[in-house]
């Protein structure tokens, strides 16, 4: 066989002819000039070397050989033509892995709900889940292991984050019921900062935001540190020290043994959806439901205390 790249255009030409037995008809089709046509199945030709039409003035039909090599050709096509669209789909985030960090308690209320809208809209793309506790408040986007997280801020170490806010509460303070708070409607900032407080493991943005770090002249007296909010909330229970902690945890870690309070002279806590640069489609796409379900969920009749 002489020596040539047979390209996708000479497959192409050469299934088209052979499925209208015409070159003016294929022609037509691939939207080419017939000449054209005529001189690709040649080169088709040449390097395969055998004929793979018996052409006449009023016929056009395909040899033994070209019967054979159509079947080749068509499965090269087909094979082709499936890898691109698998390819394409790849690329616009509905086909795939997708790989989603949550942080403890962060939009616990609508995480199912997110869950299963984005599994209805992209039912091919695989999700892989994964819960982080407070030792790791990126939920994995910082290490590489997620390509999209429900986090709350701060976030560190992810300087090329997508952040999409999904709702914000109020901060409250988690005191023991034996605490002399316990009493009190509301607290300011200020009364909290000369108290013992729990907080989470590491040195980092995130553990400075609940230990209010940016509110204080001197280092704060940690007495414990917690992972989780069960940790936390038996160290609160047990007199180690006070917390803060988000609204909603007041309504889904409902103890004996501590009382919530809110906070004055806080700002309120957000829960964001986060995803880094260059993370695969499907990130954007997850975000962009999470938004919609959250904002869905936000015109519904629930109201702040």
């Amino acid at each position: 066989m002489a020596s040539m790249n047979v390209e996708l255009r000479h497959l192409r030409a050469f299934v088209a002819v052979a499925r209208t037995a015409n070159f003016t008809r294929a022609a037509e089709q691939l939207h080419i000039a017939q000449p054209s046509l005529s001189h690709t199945i040649r080169q088709l030709e040449t390097g395969l070397g055998f004929r793979l039409f018996a052409r006449t003035t009023r016929s056009t039909a395909l040899t033994p050989d070209g019967e054979r090599f159509l079947i080749e050709a068509q499965a090269v096509l087909e094979r082709f033509d499936a890898a691109m669209e698998r390819s394409a789909r790849m690329a616009s985030g509905e086909l795939g892995r997708l790989r989603v960090g949550y942080l403890i308690g962060a939009a616990v209320d609508h995480v199912p709900a997110i869950l299963r809208a984005f599994a209805d809209r992209y039912p091919d793309v695989t999700l892989e889940i994964t819960e982080y506790d407070f030792a790791s408040p990126n939920g994995g986007l910082d290490t590489g292991d997620t390509d999209v997280a429900l986090v709350r801020p701060p976030l560190y170490g992810v300087p090329d984050a997508v952040t999409t806010t999904l709702l914000s509460e109020r901060c409250m303070a988690c005191v023991s019921t034996l605490h002399p708070f316990a009493q009190l409607p509301r607290v300011t900032v200020g009364q909290l900062l000369a108290e013992p407080i729990v907080a989470a493991p590491g040195d980092n943005a995130w553990r400075d935001y609940w230990i209010l770090a940016s509110h204080r002249g001197t280092p704060a007296n940690i007495t414990h540190e917690a992972a989780t909010f069960e940790a936390e909330l038996q160290s609160v229970a047990i007199g180690r020290g006070l917390s803060v902690v988000p609204e909603s945890v007041a309504r889904l870690y409902s103890r004996q043994g501590v009382r919530y309070i809110p906070i004055e002279g806080m700002d309120d806590c957000e829960v964001a959806v986060v995803h880094r640069e260059g993370a695969p489609r499907s990130a954007a796409n997850f975000a962009r439901i999470a938004a919609r379900i959250t904002a869905d969920a936000g015109r519904g009749p629930h109201k702040r205390d």
